[in-house]
């Protein structure tokens, strides 16, 4: 059993396939399997998700992709956290008609922070995310490309 009480921010991802794909890519599957073997992440939940060109989802989770998938090495670290709200609330950001994998992952990086803060009677009291979009669309406008 895997000790999650010293857990480290936690993050998902919804990546959509191209169409018609239906599968984790193998250059997506290797890169977060490295991020894995490296101890940088680790996986709390693995989905993927169809959405029918009338907005029905299914969902497979990761011991259901098939004894090829490489992805089943991440059952051990699972925590299945995501609910079926959290799944209907997520697949509204996939496209009518197209399949897409939902990650949820702890950096195990800033995990030790989170321990460490307790040790000393302290907490975290807020995390986020800044989208990269916007931090490239800020640094775009303080710094323009020179033409």
């Amino acid at each position: 059993m895997i000790d999650y009480s010293d857990l480290g921010p936690v993050d998902y991802v919804i990546v959509e396939f191209v169409d018609g794909e239906h599968h984790v890519p193998a250059a997506m599957t290797r890169s977060l399997l490295d991020l894995v073997d490296r101890g940088i992440i680790r996986v709390l939940d693995l989905l993927i998700v169809e959405k029918s060109a009338t907005g029905d989802i299914a969902v497979t989770e990761i011991e259901d992709l098939g004894k090829a998938s490489e992805l089943r090495s991440l059952t051990g670290t699972l925590a299945e956290i995501l609910a079926a709200d959290d799944i209907d609330n997520l697949a509204r950001a996939i496209r009518s008609d197209a399949t897409a994998a939902v990650i949820v992952w702890e950096n195990i990086g800033v995990a030790s922070l989170s321990a460490s803060a307790r040790q000393v009677s302290a907490q975290i009291v807020a995390q986020g995310r800044i989208p990269s979009r916007a931090i490239v669309a800020t640094l775009e406008a303080d710094h323009p490309m020179a033409d």
